[in-house]
């Protein structure tokens, strides 16, 4: 899969604070901000701003956040997501060649079965 460019991972920050990124996007997203630290710094600042105020709306329990703890644990939450979902197509894929080859298998042995009786 070939590495995004710095402007199309600065587009997609807002979408992945969304989480509205697709799976194949994130992923690419993910990779990209794991070597370009330009990219992640956005990623971070974005995020800060985000999760502060988020914390606006919530009642104060007198605890500091660790906005960059806060950030990797929602990196490491979405590469479980992507392998879960990658995960979940594999099986439906292998499910659906297993149920295809049983069909097939059933055909042709109804139809040896009618060709027994004609």
């Amino acid at each position: 899969m070939p590495d995004i460019e710095c402007r199309i991972a600065e587009s997609m920050v807002t979408q992945y604070i969304n989480h509205s990124l697709s799976v194949d996007e994130l992923e690419e997203f993910l990779d990209h901000i794991s070597h370009c630290s330009s990219c992640y710094d956005e990623l971070e600042t974005y995020f800060i701003v985000h999760e502060a105020i988020q914390q606006l709306d919530e009642p104060e329990d007198g605890s500091a956040l660790d906005f960059r703890k806060l950030l990797d644990q929602d990196i490491r939450k979405s590469r479980r997501y992507i392998r879960k979902k990658r995960w979940f197509h594999f099986l439906a894929g292998l499910l659906l060649a297993v149920f295809a080859v049983l069909l097939l298998i059933f055909v042709i042995f109804f139809i040896t079965d009618i060709a027994h009786f004609l």
